[in-house]
């Protein structure tokens, strides 16, 4: 259920910028025109070395906020379901084979540090001495993650996130998924891992989604990294139970 995902830069020049970042990284990319998607300027595209489809752009149509920007209200008074705000960030799974010397998590790190400028905010280590990197969780902003990759057997879509502001939001979340009978993965707990408040559910296509409160901590590059290694990965990801979901 994954076709791309897209971040924003600052101005238009800095495409050509990381155009030539990107190639010299050694991956190929293609400059997408203005109006390939409706309302966008044009967009640099690439593939992670996982082989996820990135594409960046500089402009996008501003349609606004329903409660406007002069002395606005806190919140309109129409909201419907569970009231996300915005999409938060998405987890990629990569392609995670030891055996075989493949490690699509670690190489994805890289790039994003060296090419992207993200930063590493935590990350699980395991096998012998935590020697292989099985996922990482970065950011360009101070919010714990903006974009986090996982190990599997192969490349997809883990989930995709939208933020709420509290724990009670979560809770009303779990209502409004409960009468609309949508299919919750993980019932209302405690990440760990980024300490976020979360639900798992599943989208009417099969595709895992998460509405996620709490910012956890103020991510800085010259904080130390939060490491979990394989003793303590059920606490990481559900903090309440430390029990690992199959699914």
């Amino acid at each position: 259920g994954f076709d791309h995902v897209a971040y924003k830069v600052e101005k238009d020049s800095d495409l050509d910028e990381l155009k030539k970042k990107v190639e010299a990284y050694g991956i190929k990319t293609a400059m997408l025109e203005e109006g390939t998607l409706p309302s966008m300027g044009r967009m640099l595209q690439f593939n992670l070395p996982s082989g996820h489809e990135m594409r960046l752009y500089a402009m996008k149509e501003y349609v606004g906020t329903e409660v406007g920007i002069d002395n606005p209200d806190p919140w309109p008074d129409n909201i419907t379901g569970a009231g996300a705000h915005w999409l938060d960030h998405c987890l990629l799974m990569c392609e995670l084979n030891p055996e075989t010397g493949i490690n699509k998590v670690a190489e994805n790190t890289k790039f994003m540090t060296d090419v992207l400028d993200f930063f590493l905010t935590e990350q699980v280590v395991v096998g012998p001495n935590g020697a292989i990197q099985a996922a990482t969780w970065m950011a360009r902003t101070t919010t714990p993650h903006d974009i986090a990759f996982v190990g599997g057997p192969r490349m997809g879509l883990h989930h995709i996130a939208f933020f709420l502001d509290s724990w009670n939001d979560i809770l009303k979340s779990a209502d409004v998924m409960a009468k609309t009978k949508t299919r919750i993965d993980v019932a209302p707990t405690r990440h760990g891992i980024t300490r976020g408040e979360t639900i798992y559910f599943f989208d009417p296509s099969g595709n895992r989604n998460e509405t996620f409160a709490g910012l956890g901590y103020l991510a800085q590059r010259d904080r130390p990294v939060t490491t979990w290694d394989e003793s303590h990965l059920g606490s990481g990801i559900f903090y309440h139970t430390g029990d690992l979901v199959p699914s």
